[in-house]
């Protein structure tokens, strides 16, 4: 057990930092940890080196890490390092040179001034960047001057630096790197230069007591994280030139309550204000094409929202855990989405994408045209004590989890599969009969159902361990018993020893824990 805890909280810190369309997500995971100081001081090619030893499975990520490697060895051919003044400066040619401390036990205290030249073996060089780990970790710092020669602030150059009251930054930076200010837990206010055009990805994330942020018109992306567990952040203007917003970009900020989306807006990612508890509303506006999975997951103050009828795409479900959420609605004109009794469907009816959490469905009868149940549609529905459907033919993962009332379901005729962890934890179903339609069930499907009593199946499913097995049925009633419908009409009951065991299957495919945590 130990280890699947492990897993699950491995996954849910690759989740905030992961990348989409980016490196493997396993690397991302990595970069999503707290890094020990020590390691922190090696440079990014030996990083690389240590996840590609530790991940040998990932032939891209080697040639990548061989031509990172390559680079690096170039780099320092071409630029020689000097000190001046207590700070390292690093040629990168043309006259330009970039900064940072000299090491780890020779950081800078107090007001760091950083000169715009500098002059070595007769030569004045132009500081037009802050090194990539520049001042990582220089808890000592507590005023920063910028020269107005710089233009680039490279990545994690200010992380770690939690005495750090404030920083100016001079007009001509027009790049600001991935986690430059991570965890500079005393910043109250920050201003982006008007030279940026994005705000990379966990900027400013965990810097706890944010409560102001200046970004300037010409910036079309928020990246993912970028404002990640500012706590204390209440309200954040956004230019009007925005067009994207990350995953998990607002993730965790406990104390925003307002967030007005400018009107270009086409693309909420994942988790975008995830348990932002304090939102009690926000206005999609037109023009929004896609909101991503569990965009407001756990925005427990959330009572209504209506979508934009430009939306074209919802992924999975945006609103679970919204408790308080008692009203969805679909602004006229929508091509692509239908509001009935208080649940969003496709436009034509055939897939039901999801129902709000505190909506009293009681015993719900699913329309006849419907023939897909989204991802956690009914994810944490309370409310639902029964459940019947007709034409259904898949229901997605975790459609029904935690719906701790679910008393009675009904699959009909047509069912043909579900996703993983589909009935996971619904602790007062007892009765399941399969369909003969039925041809394969997720791992973890009904996993902790602890009145579970009996599943009826096809004889034939049962044999089939890739479709049928152990890992759908556990931490069960010791009293589950399996019903297997013989073709000739009569019937075998057995229990789950004799179920087909998938460890083979599963275990080595994620190193040691069970399966893929099924949760955020």
């Amino acid at each position: 057990m130990a280890k699947i805890v492990k897993k699950r909280e491995l996954r849910k810190r690759q989740r905030v930092a992961e990348r989409q369309g980016g490196v493997p997500r396993r690397y991302n995971a990595v970069m999503s940890q707290k890094i020990p100081a020590a390691f922190c001081l090696m440079r990014e090619n030996v990083l690389f080196l240590w996840i590609g030893i530790i991940n040998p499975r990932f032939e891209t990520m080697r040639k990548f890490l061989f031509l990172i490697m390559a680079l690096g060895a170039l780099g320092a051919m071409a630029g020689e390092t000097f000190v001046s003044g207590g700070l390292k400066y690093t040629e990168i040619g043309n006259g330009f040179v970039k900064v940072g401390k000299i090491s780890d036990e020779a950081q800078p205290k107090g007001t760091l001034v950083i000169p715009p030249t500098v002059k070595h073996g007769g030569e004045i060089y132009v500081v037009s960047k802050i090194d990539s780990w520049g001042f990582f970790g220089c808890r000592g710092i507590t005023r920063v001057q910028l020269p107005p020669t710089l233009t680039v602030i490279d990545i994690w150059a200010f992380t770690c630096c939690e005495s750090l009251l404030g920083i100016d930054i001079p007009s001509s930076v027009t790049e600001i790197g991935y986690a430059a200010f991570e965890t500079c837990t005393s910043f109250t206010s920050f201003t982006f230069p008007a030279g940026v055009t994005k705000v990379s990805e966990r900027v400013l994330q965990e810097c706890v007591n944010l409560r102001e942020v200046s970004i300037p018109e010409g910036v079309t992306v928020i990246e993912n994280s970028a404002f990640s567990s500012c706590k204390s952040l209440p309200t954040i203007r956004l230019p009007q030139t925005v067009r994207q917003i990350g995953s998990y970009s607002f993730a965790y900020c406990d104390s925003l309550r307002s967030i007005p989306l400018p009107a270009g807006v086409e693309r909420l990612g994942n988790d975008v204000f995830s348990c932002c508890q304090a939102l009690e509303s926000i206005e999609l506006p037109e023009g929004l094409t896609e909101i991503g999975n569990n965009a407001f997951h756990y925005c427990s103050s959330l009572r209504e929202i209506t979508l934009p009828a430009s939306l074209t795409t919802v992924t999975g479900n945006p609103f679970t855990s919204c408790k308080a959420l008692e009203r969805i609605a679909v602004a006229p004109g929508s091509r692509s989405y239908a509001v009935s009794d208080g649940i969003l469907f496709s436009k034509d009816m055939t897939r039901l994408v999801f129902c709000p959490v505190s909506k009293e469905t009681g015993n719900y009868v699913v329309p006849a045209t419907v023939t897909a149940i989204a991802s956690r549609a009914f994810f944490e529905c309370g409310g639902l004590t029964g459940i019947k459907m007709t034409g259904v033919v898949t229901i997605g993962e975790s459609a029904f989890y935690n719906c701790d009332n679910l008393c009675n379901v009904d699959f009909g005729t047509r069912l043909q599969s579900m996703g993983k962890s589909a009935f996971y934890s619904n602790s007062k179903i007892e009765h399941i009969v399969l369909p003969d339609s039925f041809e394969h069930l997720g791992v973890t499907n009904f996993d902790f159902c602890g009145n579970l009593r009996t599943v009826s199946v096809a004889a034939s499913l049962f044999q089939r361990m890739d479709d049928f097995n152990n890992f759908s049925f556990q931490f069960n009633s010791d009293d589950l018993r399996f019903v297997l419908r013989q073709p000739d009409g009569t019937t075998l009951t057995t229990d789950a020893s004799q179920l087909p065991d998938a460890k083979g299957k599963y275990l080595p495919k994620h190193h040691g824990c069970i399966v893929e945590d099924v949760q955020r």
